[in-house]
């Protein structure tokens, strides 16, 4: 009898805690959810395209939080100059497992001209287990600066990318 119970208490403390849950319960968000994104965006809050980066804080099972940044380089057709554009954007994914509800709200800021985005944007968020990242995102956006620039109105863009 000895010899069992030192067998039993050598293996729990050798093999360490078992797990009943499927996940780890500190984890709040979706389970197998990939935090960090890489991707390339044509139209969106860059107005041309962008590359963006971000990271998803997860809140609840099907609520987390995300927060982006990104920036392209584009210059016009009248002019040589280049000019660099940062975006940041913080919003909301709603949804589980591979299927997302994306709202934000972003701002771009344009280094060579005037104009200074405020991005509303809500869309669908695809992002699979092995990685892949597919975004649509329709978007309101209001332009800072009045005149003949990138005006206020809808917009629409398309990501693409990998999670990690």
């Amino acid at each position: 009898m000895k010899a069992l119970a030192v067998f039993l208490v050598f293996n729990l403390f050798n093999f360490g805690t078992l797990w009943a849950q499927e996940r780890d319960i500190r984890d709040p968000g979706a389970p197998g959810l990939r935090k960090n994104s890489v991707y390339f965006e044509l139209l969106g809050n860059g107005a041309i395209y962008s590359i963006n980066y971000d990271r998803i804080i997860p809140v609840k099972k099907d609520l987390n939080l995300v927060l982006r940044f990104g920036g392209n380089e584009y210059h016009g057709i009248r002019t040589e100059q280049l000019s660099f554009n940062f975006i940041g954007a913080a919003g909301v994914l709603v949804g589980s497992r591979k299927r997302f509800f994306e709202a934000s709200l972003g701002y771009t800021h344009f280094l060579g001209g005037p104009d200074r985005l405020f991005v509303l944007t809500g869309g669908y968020r695809f992002q699979g287990h092995r990685g892949l990242v597919i975004r649509l995102t329709p978007m309101f956006i209001a332009n800072t600066q009045t005149g003949d620039t990138f005006g206020n109105g809808l917009w629409i863009g398309f990501s693409i990318g990998y999670s990690f």
